[in-house]
């Protein structure tokens, strides 16, 4: 059972976050169709982050990023560039970047920290290569939950590096933190005593978040993906998900 999001107060005041880079090069760590990490997927991934979640603010970390969107001017889009790109956390993990944090922690904290100066009462991450769909996505997202902090159910055979079975980690391209979580949040990740490479975020999350809830939602990494359901998320799409994804939302698929 869902519940209305909206109290006395009208509208609940919703700050994305998320990260961007894209170099239009092979990557040893990506996942799924390239077509997720081009401008074409942002214009996408934008128009359904508005359209299910209606937020105020759009935080975007670009990573210092090549190749970048061609951004709308309008007032909702923020945009922070960092000073150069801090990688994937396999790339700390084998030693070719040395520091604390990768790219995506960097982004989901910026956007964090966005969130709490603005008293937002909800931060949502939604991940660069994942595409949301359902509308009053937030309210679904929620359901009867009760926690201050909303992760993705485990992985659920999904596809890993290299074709193996992605392991069966808390998911975290789809994020819901209300705002009496957000001090916690940002403490739980900024006070972690390991770096990215030497565990890998959803397991940071996992051990120093705590008490999380579960969102209400499917499916992020995990597969089958069933496209008759009014709200899901999904990462990692090949070709053909996307392919089905766009078709259901009514847009052109991405080159």
């Amino acid at each position: 059972m869902t519940h209305s999001l909206n109290g006395n107060s009208g509208k609940p005041k919703v700050i994305v976050g998320s990260g961007w880079w894209c170099d239009g090069a092979p990557s040893a760590w990506r996942i799924g169709s390239p077509a997720t990490r081009s401008p074409a997927f942002f214009d996408l991934w934008l128009r359904q982050v508005h359209r299910c979640l209606k937020p105020l603010r759009v935080v975007v970390t670009d990573c210092a990023s090549p190749i970048k969107p061609d951004r709308p001017s309008d007032k909702s889009l923020v945009w922070i560039e960092l000073d150069r790109n801090y990688g994937h956390p396999n790339d700390l993990r084998v030693g070719l970047i040395k520091t604390k944090y990768s790219g995506f922690t960097r982004t989901v904290i910026n956007g964090a920290m966005y969130a709490l100066c603005c008293d937002a009462d909800f931060y949502v991450y939604v991940e660069q290569d994942c595409l949301i769909h359902g509308e009053d996505l937030l309210t679904h997202a929620i359901g009867d939950a009760s926690e201050d902090i909303l992760l993705g159910t485990p992985t659920v055979n999904g596809v890993g590096l290299h074709g193996a079975v992605a392991a069966s980690m808390i998911q975290q391209s789809l994020i819901v933190v209300r705002r009496i979580g957000l001090e916690r949040f940002l403490e739980g990740l900024l006070g972690a005593p390991w770096t990215d490479g030497e565990m890998p975020p959803e397991e940071i999350m996992r051990q120093r978040l705590t008490p999380f809830g579960l969102l209400r939602i499917p499916f992020g990494r995990s597969r089958p993906i069933d496209f008759t359901r009014s709200h899901f998320y999904a990462e990692h799409l090949t070709d053909e998900e996307l392919a089905r994804v766009t078709q259901l939302i009514g847009s052109g698929s991405p080159a």
